[in-house]
């Protein structure tokens, strides 16, 4: 009788234990204090060479080791990224795990998940790039205004400020508005969604101005003169003061093979302007008159 007196106490010790060790919530029956004078008197109690043996379950807290360690590893596998940026006066030539490649113009950013890249091929964009993509799974660039997926095929994705805009080269291209709209581009064809989410498609058009950056040339077409300067500050790396009237609108082109004054000095005249230099990276630009 004494015997089973021991066990059921011991073992309502031993419950404790491991409820406490699971990290569980308990009530005791007795006191604190009671139980710890209880289980010193069953200590003091013991043989010599006798000692109490509390057990726990250790291969439930190996299964839940093991899958806490799983878990970390497919987080760390799937959120691993690597960033390649260029800053303005840079481009760069990204390569991909599956040997496809990204060439970045000025002021541009992607993201991509390697360790995942087996499983998804995803890209995110801020700027813009042309892609040559190797054929294999679906091939993705997210990017804020819309997304575009590709098997195997070569495209160039403007997405800067309010611009979407999508150039296919070669193979097809399905072009996605966040709002929900898509299309198919055929090559020699180019989508640019507008900020109602709507997809403008136009077909049959000469690609190069779209991706003439790639060869260090900038052509624009009835373009307002201050996104011009924009472009000529993110190819150089300068800043350009410009209070002029934005109505103008400029038609030629300008080539980063030249230096950013012989640049300035091609723009500026054909249209009533002049520029000072402030500083070996400040311009401003003034009215030939003023």
């Amino acid at each position: 009788m004494k015997e089973n007196t021991e066990h059921m106490e011991l073992s309502a010790i031993d419950q404790q234990s491991r409820t406490f060790f699971s990290g569980g919530k308990f009530s005791w029956s007795r006191s604190q204090a009671d139980i710890w004078l209880a289980l010193e008197a069953k200590v003091d109690a013991q043989p010599a060479g006798r000692s109490l043996r509390f057990s726990f379950n250790f291969s439930k807290i190996a299964v839940a080791a093991s899958i806490l360690i799983f878990f970390s590893v497919v987080g760390f596998l799937r959120y691993y990224s690597i960033k390649v940026e260029t800053s303005a006066g840079q481009h760069q030539l990204a390569e991909l795990p599956d040997h496809s490649k990204a060439e970045l113009n000025a002021d541009s950013k992607i993201t991509y998940y390697p360790y995942w890249w087996r499983v998804s091929r995803i890209v995110k964009l801020e700027g813009e790039a042309f892609f040559e993509v190797e054929k294999g799974r679906k091939f993705t660039v997210n990017s804020t205004k819309g997304t575009t997926q590709v098997l195997g095929t070569t495209f160039n994705i403007l997405s800067r400020d309010e611009v979407y805009k999508v150039t296919c080269i070669s193979g097809s291209v399905k072009v996605k508005s966040e709002k929900g709209s898509e299309v198919i581009l055929s090559p020699n064809s180019k989508a640019e969604i507008d900020n109602k989410g709507k997809i403008n498609v136009l077909t049959g058009i000469e690609t190069y101005p779209e991706i003439s950056w790639k060869k260090n040339i900038f052509l624009f077409t009835a373009t307002h003169l201050q996104k011009v300067f924009y472009e000529i500050e993110r190819q150089y790396g300068v800043k350009i003061e410009a209070p002029v009237d934005n109505s103008i609108l400029y038609t030629g082109n300008f080539s980063r093979d030249k230096n950013v004054e012989e640049t300035l000095n091609y723009i500026c005249p054909a249209l009533g302007l002049k520029y000072i230099r402030k500083s070996n990276v400040q311009y401003i630009i003034m009215r030939e008159n003023e």
